[in-house]
């Protein structure tokens, strides 16, 4: 069964409030992406990418704990049962990630 639009949707514009409400403007968030995907199970599921410019300065790990647990909270709502991958990538890092994710994993090793 395929995820519906709606719930990839729901999804990315409630991640765009909860971020917005834990770190009230003091973070940039952009590119924000939530994509309808496979997991190594071959199940439905989500993964989400967060681009984050905070200076170089790390995320608050219980932040993003509570706006996971908020946004599986809102996603079980929608009948969504699975628990999304999320990645925070630093602004200054997003090139490099792009590029690796790019690879096959046996082409990382190269570099």
């Amino acid at each position: 069964m395929a995820i519906p639009e709606s719930t990839v949707e729901a999804a990315e514009e409630n991640l765009k409030v909860l971020l917005e409400e834990a770190f009230k403007g003091e973070v940039a968030f952009d590119p924000i992406t939530v994509e309808a995907t496979l997991d190594f199970y071959g199940e439905d599921n989500l993964e989400i990418v967060v681009v984050y410019d905070n200076s170089g300065q790390l995320l608050d790990p219980h932040k993003l704990n509570t706006i996971s647990a908020k946004l599986g909270m809102i996603l079980l709502k929608l009948d969504f049962h699975n628990i999304p991958k999320e990645s925070y990538i630093d602004k200054a890092e997003y090139a490099q990630w792009l590029e690796l994710n790019r690879m096959l994993p046996w082409q990382r090793y190269d570099l």
